[in-house]
């Protein structure tokens, strides 16, 4: 993928966010706590969210940005930066090399570019919208598996946001065709798993914006297809999200057994 401006100035900030990162990883072990139990925060988000507000600030001065700790912050213009300046904090604080940078533009509704980046492994996901997915400048796809009981999945539940009955739910349905699950501790690293074939499927109740903001871009460039559980179209500005993605077979599947159709 040959990248334009606005490409490498979302790979450039993204790159030095993670750099951020990766000196302070092993170094800090805890954060404040949030809203709920294991929900933390440590200074390495908060560095890390300071380098992309600024450079976003400075080289888009009129955008309207939705951070997960600095909050909504309102522009003069019809573009939207959602970040997440460190998803996968408790991976980081435990020392568990599972965490990502994620950045994406929405223009209105629509999100037109996005970013994932994995400082550990030096992985740069990124889509830009009607031209594909990639991993470090090569096409990624979603997975072909379309049968429920060969595929991997991953099904999570952001700080317990929704019910444990829920969550027990849609465990033992899946439960009834497979075993293979995969659990990453971070919804960033998860969607560009699917995005990149690496798993076929991923349910998340209590999602925010700026977990699935970037990774629904990635998918839908990839061949994929994110909605709610219901099959509904996804709307990024949403709170408490329940989101499902997968290949468009095995996502068609998945619906029906969800909403028992």
């Amino acid at each position: 993928m040959r990248l334009n401006a606005l490409d490498s100035f979302i790979k450039e900030i993204v790159e030095e966010a993670g750099e951020s990162i990766i000196s302070k990883f092993g170094k800090v072990t805890s954060g404040e706590q949030k809203s709920a139990r294991g929900d933390i925060v440590t200074v390495a988000d908060k560095a890390s969210e300071e380098i992309l507000i600024s450079a976003i600030r400075k080289k888009y001065p009129y955008h309207g940005i939705v951070s997960e700790e600095a909050g909504e912050l309102p522009g003069k213009s019809p573009y939207t930066w959602i970040i997440d300046p460190l998803d996968g904090t408790s991976n980081f604080a435990k020392q568990v090399p599972l965490f990502c940078v994620i950045v994406a533009l929405a223009k209105g509704n629509s999100i037109q570019n996005a970013a994932i980046y994995d400082p550990i492994h030096q992985e740069f996901f990124y889509a830009r919208k009607g031209v594909g997915s990639y991993l470090n400048g090569k096409p990624i796809s979603v997975s072909n598996e379309v049968e429920l009981d060969a595929m991997t999945i991953s099904i999570s539940n952001v700080q317990m946001r929704s019910s444990l009955e829920q969550f027990a739910h849609w465990r033992s349905l899946t439960a009834l065709y497979t075993t293979h699950y995969k659990a990453y501790g971070s919804a960033g690293i998860t969607l560009a798993s699917v995005a990149s074939g690496r798993s076929d499927a991923y349910i998340v109740g209590g999602a925010y914006p700026w977990d699935i903001a970037a990774g629904s871009l990635l998918i839908r460039e990839a061949g994929g297809k994110i909605t709610d559980l219901a099959g509904n179209a996804w709307k990024w500005r949403e709170k408490n999200q329940q989101i499902l993605t997968a290949n468009p077979k095995l996502h068609r599947k998945l619906v029906r057994l969800i909403s028992h159709v």
